[in-house]
């Protein structure tokens, strides 16, 4: 249920922030750096100790306090994370369209009721990471998060693999038609 919250408030933030999930690695990679914040805000720009305060004053700490490495958690979420969506269309609370995932009105009247300081937290992690990655290509996002989690985190094509489960996918060896 945790996890199924934590989907629904993302999906909450993307919409208000304009940051489409068109599909499952993305909405991994946004889930997974939300929760973890300190992975993306590591430089030392202006923009990154503005950020960095802001996660502070919402609760985050840039001391992982887990026994697994960035990229093994994030391996752990992504295996999670289809079955956690299923769930979440299946009750209705998430709709997927030709422009990815969303939440249906249910969606956002649940996600709505968290008032949680853990809750009020992770918007603001979802905050800070969607309007730095809502611009990135999926080629830059993955490469940024290569760089970001290690090249041991056993995922190097995760595109090809959620294919099927992207919204408007199309196979690229079948002439850009949909799959089906």
């Amino acid at each position: 249920m945790f996890r199924l919250a934590q989907l629904t408030l993302l999906l909450q933030i993307a919409g208000e922030e304009a940051a489409p999930v068109r599909s499952v690695d993305r909405l991994a990679f946004y889930d997974f750096f939300s929760a973890n914040p300190f992975v993306v805000v590591s430089g030392d720009t202006t923009r990154d100790n503005a950020d960095r305060l802001t996660l502070r004053l919402a609760g985050f700490s840039d001391h992982q306090l887990s026994y697994a490495s960035t990229g093994q958690r994030f391996a752990s979420r992504l295996r999670r994370l289809q079955h956690d969506l299923s769930l979440l269309v299946a009750y209705g609370l998430v709709m997927i369209e030709d422009e990815g995932y969303g939440l249906t009105d249910s969606g956002r009247a649940v996600a709505s009721q968290f008032i949680s300081v853990y809750a009020d937290a992770y918007r603001e992690g979802a905050r800070v990471v969607l309007g730095r990655l809502k611009r990135l290509s999926d080629r830059g996002l993955k490469r940024s998060a290569e760089e970001w989690l290690g090249r041991s985190w056993l995922l190097i094509d995760v595109l090809d693999d959620v294919l099927e489960a992207t919204p408007g996918a199309t196979d690229r060896g079948n002439r850009g038609e949909p799959r089906g």
